[in-house]
């Protein structure tokens, strides 16, 4: 399977971005219009960034999703989605808190909102880096890693510029806006980012596995007739490699033609007998 070119590796990095933008909206300049702006306690930003971050438990459930279906890219879509309408609540329900008689729906919304961010930061996040790792050559991934992460920073910087640019002066319609439009482009941008980037490769991947796994299949079951009455003691002492065979030959054989070594081999019966077979 041919690995990720530059140009994919920066593709991931521009999701990467988007979700960097998002995230850093909702975790940081919401916090701010809640303490500035609005006169809230700081308390309560806090304890709504540490509910997204405590969310995010769920990310091993979300690796192990994606793996069960061999495609990552439908989960950074949809979460990217999830946490773009995650966002996008959070700033509807920092601007009912700044109403009067509101603070109780937009605390209850902004609870929903913060989840919301920190499930699709797991679904999105964790499937990206899964993507760049089963994608990217051993040799470039140190440099893609680097890559992915800078962009991810440069994401958070220009947004949360741009964002306190477009913000002053502070408005509930203002912020509702800006949050939804960065939203959007976040979606849109990921997608036209992720398209027909894996593919092809997931396919090959699929194919392979099941290349492996028909060949470990062929290996446990296609084994040579033994005539009966033959004593293993007299093979084992006048076999080639000296010695019978042990459970842990067949094993290491089975992991060699499941992992990456074995996936040229296919249709082949493989003897794991110490030579008593050969010749």
């Amino acid at each position: 399977m041919k690995g990720l070119s530059w140009f994919g590796i920066a593709r991931l990095g521009l999701v990467q971005a988007m979700l960097g933008a998002v995230v850093v909206l909702t975790t940081s300049t919401l916090n701010r219009v809640m303490v500035v702006e609005l006169a809230l306690p700081a308390l309560l930003p806090g304890l709504l960034v540490a509910l997204h971050y405590a969310v995010q438990i769920s990310r091993p459930r979300m690796g192990f999703g994606s793996d069960v279906g061999s495609r990552r890219t439908p989960w950074i879509i949809g979460g990217l989605i999830v946490l773009a309408t995650g966002g996008f609540l959070g700033a509807v329900a920092t601007a009912w808190m700044g109403e009067e008689g509101g603070r109780g729906s937009g605390l209850a919304l902004a609870v929903l909102a913060f989840m919301l961010v920190g499930l699709g930061v797991s679904a999105a996040g964790t499937s990206l880096l899964t993507l760049l790792a089963k994608r990217v050559e051993a040799p470039r991934r140190a440099g893609a890693a680097a890559l992915v992460w800078v962009m991810m920073i440069v994401g958070f910087a220009v947004t949360a510029g741009t964002a306190g640019r477009f913000l002053d002066p502070y408005t509930p319609e203002r912020l509702m806006t800006v949050s939804g439009t960065v939203s959007l482009i976040a979606v849109l941008v990921t997608m036209v980012a992720l398209w027909r980037l894996e593919g092809r490769g997931a396919a090959a991947a699929q194919l392979a596995g099941s290349t492996s796994t028909h060949t470990s299949n062929t290996a446990m079951t296609a084994t040579p007739s033994i005539p009966e009455g033959l004593d293993f003691s007299l093979l084992a002492r006048y076999s080639p490699l000296r010695g019978s065979s042990e459970p842990e030959d067949l094993t290491d054989l089975i992991l060699m033609l499941s992992g990456a070594r074995g996936k040229s081999i296919h249709g082949a019966c493989l003897n794991a007998d110490r030579g008593i077979t050969a010749g």
